[in-house]
């Protein structure tokens, strides 16, 4: 890894950077913005570059302290992140992680290492307690193993209970000398406010679309068809634009605009078949479903409009014998009532109620029209 291979970032990367040629280092940085854009990234980079032997504002990556930072196994680097509950040990009466999460962890930080998007999410694990934050106060105030600083990420802050944010805001009061916190978040507002004003604030942006389109395409070799219409759906989130490759979005498709064909054409029997096999899923998955009608509907829109800028490239022969089909269809219609499923469904509205309305309010546009 390396500053160039965070995807997009530009200013909170210039920003970083400049603190250490300017060496003007805080003892706390606060990464925040929304889920998936690259903020343990930064912080990891980040980190490498200050352990970097080279002492520039570019880690070599090549140096032994890079190449333990590459496997996050330096050991002045310490990334905390949520746990489930530890169990006591029965001899010494001491908190001791259980032998199936030791060995999750080190699987996920393995992951992580290869892949600095990838998200920590250890079963059972919601909260970052009290113990992990004493543990890092501990660690601050004894001598350094290597020379340099000692840096702790604290990945996905907000899950701090109330009791380890206020052993983190002791240290940060009174911060150990060449000692560093590193939050990241996607949730600033369940922070305590002072331990918000005790950090350097980085806000990191969303994605845009080709951004997430070219680092597909380029990382993860992803045709450009699928990249296009991944990174649609991605909504701004590199994490779950992953996440999405292994997933058959092509069946998904294929499903919603089957539902939408029976919609139009006005067979109730068949848009119910269809409907069965979202009325039994979970609402992720229906919520890709809705993404992916309407992505299709704003396709089929451009091309009623004669623009070539579709997402579903591939389907440009389907799209334009629909839209000769219904060529007198209100599309602009359609995608309203699409984006207000998608709206009830993130509102948690009962499943069965926002397909058999949304069945009934596009069949009544489509037959409308006929």
């Amino acid at each position: 890894m390396s500053w160039n291979d965070i995807i997009g970032q530009n200013r909170a990367k210039k920003y970083l950077q400049r603190a250490i040629t300017e060496k003007r280092i805080a003892h706390a940085y606060l990464l925040w913005g929304p889920h998936g854009v690259g903020k343990d990234a930064l912080a990891i980079e980040f980190a490498r570059t200050l352990l970097c032997q080279t002492g520039k504002a570019e880690s070599c990556g090549k140096c032994p302290e890079c190449r333990k930072i590459n496997a996050l196994q330096h050991p002045n680097l310490k990334i905390i992140f949520a746990l489930p509950a530890s169990e006591k040990d029965s001899s010494s009466g001491e908190e001791k992680m259980k032998t199936d999460v030791q060995s999750e962890v080190r699987e996920q930080t393995e992951m992580k290492a290869r892949n600095n998007y990838f998200h920590f999410a250890i079963p059972h694990a919601t909260i970052i307690n009290i113990g992990s934050v004493r543990e890092a106060r501990r660690e601050s105030s004894m001598t350094a193993f290597n020379a340099g600083k000692k840096i702790f990420l604290i990945s996905e802050a907000e899950l701090m209970n109330e009791a380890a944010q206020n052993a983190l805001l002791k240290i940060l009061e009174e911060p150990p000398a060449d000692t560093i916190f590193l939050l990241t978040t996607s949730r600033k507002e369940l922070l305590r406010p002072t331990i918000i004003s005790r950090c350097q604030s980085i806000r990191c942006d969303v994605l845009v679309e080709e951004e997430i389109e070219a680092a597909l395409r380029e990382r993860e070799q992803v045709e450009a068809g699928q990249a296009r219409l991944v990174a649609r759906l991605a909504n701004g989130d590199y994490s779950r634009a992953v996440d999405l490759l292994g997933e058959n979005l092509v069946h998904l498709r294929e499903t919603a605009v089957n539902f939408l064909r029976a919609v139009a054409v006005g067979k109730p029997v068949q848009v119910f078949e269809e409907m069965d096999f979202f009325l039994d899923s979970d609402r992720k998955l229906s919520e890709q479903f809705l993404l992916l009608m309407l992505l299709w509907l704003r396709d089929a829109m451009l091309v009623q409009e004669g623009k070539d800028n579709i997402v579903n490239v591939d389907q440009a022969e389907s799209l334009a014998k629909f839209v000769q089909r219904f060529k007198k269809a209100e599309l602009s219609a359609t995608l309203a009532v699409v984006e207000r499923s998608l709206e009830l469904l993130r509102k948690n509205v009962y499943l069965q109620l926002i397909f058999v309305s949304l069945a009934i309010q596009l069949q009544r546009i489509f037959l409308h029209e006929r």
